[in-house]
């Protein structure tokens, strides 16, 4: 064996032995439970509450249409307007739109009773603190939406009683065991199956929550948590918690405990970022004197491509490591 090659295998001891893209930290201080939650938020938020959207639009456009056409709700006048709509026995509430409840609060002779869009038909299915909305666009969450499924008689049964999303705003944490998790990744592939969308769009969604499933379960484990992950992690975590403060009424004791939880989240997993930077630092100043000393030995470039060929990393990854054995030597 070479003087060189002796060197090398001394390099790939443990002591040297990394791999860049992922680290290793205590979540000791996180629940399990509350993970399985998160991680179920963020795929109900993220994943399904858009395919829901895409799935009302069309069937609230027809309602709208008919009831324009029958009862004139484009036009209607208290005290004569649509109190309820008679197929599910829905109290309409008119304090969600034409900004009544803001301008008049409960003089609700005032208030203006024309529904002028199908954004504001379906506010008139639910609570006011759930209609901070203006568009069919991410300012709608599943809540929302499942709101008006079960409300308005259009949509099959099928869908109307396939509800995650009402034990997730909960927020009793002690349920959300193994159990409940995977459960709810099965009954979220079932609600999207019934929505009988094109099998591009099922194909693409479904793929999506997998991918959040597994994801959930590296979450859990603790252990190799890629920057990346964590990244993903921390953006959802932190849209989620923008919606929910939105949404939340300031005396419901869910809401409160749901943010709670998020902003403890939103603080771990910007630590968890930082500590993965400073182990990227940590590791060039740990081991700066003993490269430069292999490195009077080998070139700059032999000794980064091996350290690649040895770590098994893509071209990003490569270049990435190279460049930090770069500023190394210099």
């Amino acid at each position: 064996m070479t003087d060189k090659h002796r060197k090398l295998e001394m390099l790939s001891t443990p002591t040297y032995y990394f791999k860049i893209s992922h680290f290793h930290t205590n979540q000791a201080d996180l629940d399990d439970n509350q993970k399985r939650w998160l991680v179920v938020g963020i795929c109900l938020h993220s994943v399904i509450s858009p395919a829901l959207r895409r799935y009302v639009v069309s069937i609230l456009t027809v309602l709208y249409n008919e009831l324009t056409l029958k009862l004139n709700i484009d036009t209607q006048t208290y005290p004569a307007h649509s109190k309820q709509y008679q197929p599910t026995n829905a109290y309409l509430n008119y304090e969600a739109v034409n900004n009544n409840k803001a301008m008049y609060i409960y003089q609700k002779a005032k208030y203006d009773y024309t529904i002028k869009s199908v954004v504001d038909l379906s506010k008139l299915f639910l609570q006011t603190h759930m209609t901070h909305f203006t568009d069919f666009d991410d300012t709608r969450d599943s809540s929302a939406v499942l709101g008006l499924i079960v409300n308005i008689d259009k949509f099959p049964s099928v869908v109307k009683y396939e509800n995650i999303r009402n034990p997730w705003a909960h927020g009793d944490f002690t349920e959300w065991d193994a159990v409940k998790y995977s459960d709810s990744f099965q009954l979220m592939e079932k609600l999207v199956k019934d929505l009988s969308l094109s099998s591009t769009d099922e194909h693409q969604i479904i793929g999506e929550m997998k991918k959040w499933e597994i994801n959930g379960q590296h979450f859990l484990s603790g252990t190799t948590l890629g920057l990346e992950l964590v990244h993903d992690i921390h953006q959802h975590t932190q849209v989620l918690a923008e919606y929910t403060t939105l949404v939340a009424n300031e005396s419901d004791q869910n809401s409160i405990r749901i943010n709670h939880v998020l902003e403890n989240f939103d603080i771990l997993l910007n630590k968890l970022t930082q500590k993965e930077k400073d182990m990227k630092t940590g590791l060039v100043e740990i081991n700066k004197v003993t490269l430069l000393q292999y490195m009077e030995r080998l070139s700059y470039l032999e000794f980064a491509t091996w350290i690649c060929d040895l770590q098994h990393m893509h071209n990003n990854e490569c270049a990435e490591i190279k460049q930090v054995y770069f500023i190394a030597i210099c």
